[in-house]
């Protein structure tokens, strides 16, 4: 299952896909730009083992726990 990270993890994040202890075995941690229908943007993390897993995460997690409309840009 993949980790959505809290704020204080992602700040510990810089730069694109890198190994983390934070990850599980096979997983990288993805910095993710997110766009919101309306405009907004959101930025975070999240431990996948590809760009394409990440964004699949992020929008399962917005869908599920907001039912909104989200774009993910992960890499």
């Amino acid at each position: 299952m993949k980790k959505i990270l809290n704020i204080s993890e992602m700040k510990q994040v810089r730069g694109g896909a890198q190994i983390s202890s934070m990850c599980g075995e096979g997983e990288k941690l993805y910095f993710c730009r997110t766009s919101f229908e309306g405009g907004a943007v959101s930025t975070g993390s999240v431990c996948a083992k590809s760009a394409a897993s990440a964004n699949v995460a992020i929008i399962k997690k917005y869908m599920d726990e907001a039912q909104i409309a989200a774009t993910p840009q992960c890499f």
